[in-house]
């Protein structure tokens, strides 16, 4: 077994000199998956992880540092490409929705609604869903003018 363990990292590091990364990384994680302690494995799986800026990086690089505390790689966390949200308004987005907001509406608590319409307008990517809120506001500040 230890032979054929050896033979599968070989394919996997010729596959990575050749460019084939997601060949690469199929064989070497059936490497780390038959034997957790290949250190020779996971340092190829952090260098495909870092051309990638695959989120795998952080978990290969803990593997590397449980093996060899010494290790001395320098490291970045992937860059998200999710917009970022404040943590006030990620948590009132759970539950922002325009049947919501009108009720807010009708329950008289206009300062709320219009701080929710306004999380939706900064946040979501559905048109309908943004004109519906542009529409409930203005007609929340027409109301406001008219008293």
């Amino acid at each position: 077994m230890i032979n054929n363990i050896h033979k599968t990292y070989l394919k996997g590091e010729k596959a990575f000199e050749k460019g084939e990364f997601v060949t690469a990384k199929k064989h070497l994680l059936s490497v780390v998956n038959h034997d957790s302690n290949y250190y020779a494995a996971y340092l190829l799986l952090f260098e495909i992880a870092d051309k990638n800026n695959s989120s795998s990086k952080k978990i290969v690089f803990e593997e590397l540092k449980r093996l060899n505390p010494s290790l001395n790689i320098e490291y970045k966390a992937p860059k998200s490409n999710r917009k970022k949200i404040t943590r006030n308004k990620k948590q009132n987005n759970s539950i922002l929705t325009i049947p919501y907001i009108k009720l807010l509406v009708q329950q008289g608590k206009i300062l709320q609604a219009k701080k929710s319409l306004k999380i939706i307008l900064d946040t979501t990517k559905n048109k309908k869903q943004i004109n519906e809120a542009k529409n409930i506001l203005n007609g929340l500040d027409k109301k406001k003018n008219i008293k």
